[in-house]
């Protein structure tokens, strides 16, 4: 068994040991093609639900902050599993080649629109990124949801939507500004299904 595959079986039986674990519309992933799953973030543990979600569905990668890195034992653990280190400020053009070379090789890319986590019961905007990723690889979008109160042993719930395709703005010279207002409109669709899973009518 690969570090990768050891890792997903070790995420996928914390999450479902220590809380009620419920995956829904995981057929919503496409089971190749240029992909990114894009998730809202309010904790530590997104990744690991995520990761536990999609499971062998597809082989991932995801994006971290550089800082991570300086820790060198969690370094060679985030290496292992692929993990891409990323300068938040200034990605640099070196870091958003690799990022688009995983997606062209069949990694779905795991990626949190906002950017950082939300410290708040609200949601933080989206930022540039998930639109220039998508447009650049050109891949299909799929929104995750992800509802839970992180207390152990209390219910938390991974939603996949419908694919999303940006290939309307695939030969268009966008702005900055143009990529924000389309990571917002995932980001939208994102707290639509958070806020229906909430009233429970997913």
């Amino acid at each position: 068994m690969s570090f990768y595959n050891f890792m997903l079986k070790i995420f996928s039986i914390f999450s479902r040991t220590f809380f009620k674990f419920e995956v829904i519309g995981a057929e919503n992933i496409p089971s190749e093609g240029n992909l990114i799953i894009a998730a809202n973030h309010k904790s530590n543990l997104d990744p690991i639900f995520v990761a536990s979600a999609v499971n062998k569905k597809r082989k991932m990668t995801a994006i971290a902050k550089e800082e991570l890195f300086k820790n060198k034992i969690l370094a060679k653990i985030l290496n292992k599993v692929e993990i891409i280190p990323i300068n938040r400020q200034n990605p640099g053009l070196g870091t958003i080649k690799r990022i688009l070379k995983y997606i062209k090789n069949d990694y779905a890319l795991v990626m949190f629109p906002e950017g950082t986590r939300s410290k708040t019961d609200d949601f933080n905007n989206a930022k540039a990124g998930l639109s220039l990723f998508a447009t650049k690889a050109k891949a299909e979008i799929v929104p995750c949801t992800i509802y839970s109160s992180y207390k152990l042993f209390k219910p938390a719930k991974i939603y996949f939507g419908k694919p999303i395709s940006l290939e309307e703005y695939y030969k268009q010279k966008l702005t900055s500004e143009d990529h924000e207002r389309i990571s917002g409109e995932v980001m939208d669709i994102i707290k639509q299904n958070y806020y229906k899973l909430e009233k429970g009518e997913i």
